[in-house]
């Protein structure tokens, strides 16, 4: 409803206000930030554009084996890197109507790939705050003290719909259930060939040529 969506606009704004070195302080680009570049490179979480799930989202590939903490890296600029993703896909139309499907490959994670304070900042920050519709999480190869994690997790932030949506994968095979595997990366059987590197410089072009249709516009900021 425009109500709805009027409520979650003031939220967005708010929350913004009161986190801005997580999208606004450095603006929430590659070009502005060398490490929201370094990690959007380092393949913790992708995008690709064809990647769509049978329902019509758009999916986020998460590897979190790829996000190593002990590099000096803050876990604002892990979000920083999660938020950057979500605002693209929210440059497009389809996945505005039809939401985003989250895969995590959780696949050679150790407890150095993880920090609390991670979840803590993206999903306070998405929950409620930004015009994105979560039509699934699924979870594959998750080691046992991940699943203690990540059910804590679930239980301080998850509405009931969501927990709903949220499913522990136990074979790779379950996923061709949600998406046609062909359209999956080769390491999960399919023929995505995906490179990060072209992507985030496609988006860097874009951002130095002003054609970057960001949430950022939808605040005034003072110089």
């Amino acid at each position: 409803s425009v109500d709805r969506a009027a409520a979650r606009f003031r939220a967005h704004v708010q929350w913004r206000k009161e986190n801005p070195a997580l999208f606004d302080d450095p603006m929430l680009q590659s070009t502005k930030d060398e490490q929201l570049d370094r990690l959007l490179r380092g393949n913790i979480v992708i995008a690709p554009d064809s990647l769509v799930a049978k329902n019509g989202a758009h999916m986020l590939v998460g590897r979190l084996r790829n996000n190593d903490m002990s590099d000096g890296r803050k876990p604002k600029d892990v979000c920083r890197t999660m938020l950057y993703l979500i605002d693209r896909i929210l440059e497009r139309e389809d996945a505005q109507l039809n939401g985003v499907v989250v895969f995590h490959d959780l696949k050679g994670v150790t407890k150095e790939n993880l920090h609390p304070e991670i979840p803590k900042l993206i999903l306070k920050g998405i929950l409620g705050h930004f015009p994105l519709k979560i039509r699934g999480i699924y979870l594959l190869n998750a080691p046992w003290f991940f699943k203690g994690f990540f059910t804590i997790i679930t239980n301080i932030f998850f509405p009931k719909k969501l927990k709903e949506r949220t499913h522990f994968v136990n074979k790779l095979e379950d996923m061709y259930e949600v998406v046609d595997k062909e359209k999956l990366l080769i390491e999960h059987g399919g023929e995505l060939d995906f490179d990060t590197d072209v992507w985030v410089n496609n988006h860097r072009e874009r951002e130095l040529n002003g054609d970057i249709n960001s949430l950022h516009s939808c605040m005034k900021f003072d110089k």
